[in-house]
């Protein structure tokens, strides 16, 4: 049997968390990460923890709250 589903829908997560900014200090953070069918909250956690650090903060991956999210109506923020 063959699918013919050759289009599989992305997947989002929806995220928050406090971050510490360099020169800043603390500040809350929120934003939606989009991946491809598939897309793991491991690897999503990843790709955010990236995007933050990329952006001069730091903080725990371990203090983001990941949530699923509607994939058609967000944008990639990580």
């Amino acid at each position: 049997m063959t699918s013919t589903n050759t289009d599989p829908r992305p997947v989002a997560y929806s995220w928050h968390g406090w971050v510490t900014v360099r020169g800043q200090g603390r500040a809350f953070a929120s934003g939606t990460v989009t991946g491809p069918y598939g897309y793991c909250r491991a690897r999503a956690l990843r790709d955010i923890g990236a995007w933050l650090g990329a952006h001069g903060c730091t903080g725990r991956l371990a203090d983001i709250a990941l949530m699923p999210a509607n994939p058609s109506t967000s944008s990639r923020s990580a």
